[in-house]
């Protein structure tokens, strides 16, 4: 913005997340295994009365006053919502005056929103000593999404972000918010496969799976689908089951891709990744043919697995190599083109620490 005077500011650095296991499975509190990622959303800012934000990557800025939070329909929501959350908690915060930008790409599955709202949430929580802790930011984001933005997402993005290691995923109980860190050797290239096929979620079919999830919970009187038996499954109607019956595998998978990790079996850790990827496709039904086309042919170039990441109705997937995949990353970009028109790129990534004030 022209009259953003840059002389000082604070700078903060938000990774996005990638998801190894666990899909679909944290709005029924259960597990997940996400790691946060080195590619960033970096927010700069100082101090100011009213909110005024540019955004590079949309090429879009808009401000607001701190007591008047009005939903846009808009990126600027989910700084909002932040804001609204906080206010509902008693936090008395001020304005900012930045910038944002980064190499995180946006709507592509791997949390860019949720990247926005802690970028957001670092600056206040550091700017205006709210001294929250870690947990505290994840859920505080959580409710910003799912109550001013109106996208009913669970919480494991937030988590990841927040909790993020170098060298580790991060495994979450959802229902409990207890996690433990999983190594991750240096010898697993992990690749990123961005379709370049853009969806909302809150405008996608995310909504209507998590909502027959919820109802088959309650049916079953059960708060949680770790405590679901799969005879269980029987007293529910042919399409919940089918949902359900997805979920119940996932957390199994989840608890098995962990163990895998500390025993450094990657073999059979690629295994689940694709079987994952099977099951979210054919009984969940939220891959799409360039997603399965991008999995068929990263385990033809020698991944050892390979799925969709995320939601899932486009967006990105990731494989799992014992080698560099930057030749495959090629070979598959070359032969994705010639099939589809999307604007695709990939990412070779590493674990990155969580959200946090940038040094440089």
């Amino acid at each position: 913005m022209k009259d953003w005077d840059a002389t000082k500011y604070l700078k903060i650095c938000s990774p996005g997340r990638v998801n190894l296991i666990g899909e679909h499975t944290d709005y029924s509190l259960g597990y997940v295994m996400p790691m946060a990622i080195d590619l960033h959303t970096y927010l700069e800012a100082v101090k100011s009365e009213e909110v005024i934000l540019y955004s590079e990557s949309l090429r879009d800025g808009g401000r607001f006053k701190v007591d008047v939070l009005e939903r846009e329909n808009s990126w600027l929501d989910y700084v909002k919502g932040i804001y609204y959350i906080l206010q509902r908690k008693g936090y008395r915060v001020g304005g900012m005056h930045g910038r944002i930008y980064g190499n995180l790409p946006i709507g592509s599955g791997l949390s860019s929103s949720a990247s926005l709202e802690l970028a957001i949430l670092e600056f206040l929580n550091s700017s205006y000593d709210l001294n929250l802790k870690r947990i505290e930011m994840a859920i505080i984001a959580q409710e910003a999404e799912n109550e001013f933005v109106g996208m009913p997402c669970g919480i494991m993005d937030q988590m990841a972000i927040v909790l993020g290691k170098e060298k580790h995923g991060i495994f979450i109980d959802t229902e409990n918010l207890r996690y433990e860190y999983v190594p991750i050797p240096p010898e697993l290239q992990i690749l990123i496969f961005d379709t370049g096929v853009r969806r909302s979620l809150a405008t996608s079919a995310y909504k209507d799976r998590r909502k027959t999830i919820e109802n088959a919970l309650k049916k079953l009187g059960k708060r949680s689908s770790k405590y679901v038996d799969e005879k269980e499954l029987e007293k529910l109607n042919s399409m919940e089951r089918k949902r359900l019956g997805y979920v119940l595998r996932e957390n199994r998978r989840v608890i098995e891709a962990r163990d895998a990790l500390k025993e450094g079996d990657l073999e059979k850790l690629g295994k689940i990744i694709t079987d994952a990827h099977k099951d979210l496709a054919s009984n969940f039904e939220v891959s799409c043919q360039e997603l399965d086309f991008f999995v068929s042919l990263a385990i033809k170039c020698g991944a050892i697995g390979a799925r969709l990441t995320g939601a899932g109705f486009g967006g990105s997937a990731i494989a799992l190599f014992l080698r560099n995949p930057r030749n495959c990353g090629e070979e598959i970009l070359k032969e994705y083109r010639k099939k589809f028109i999307h604007n695709a790129k990939y990412y070779i990534v590493r674990p990155s620490e969580g959200v946090r004030r940038c040094m440089d």
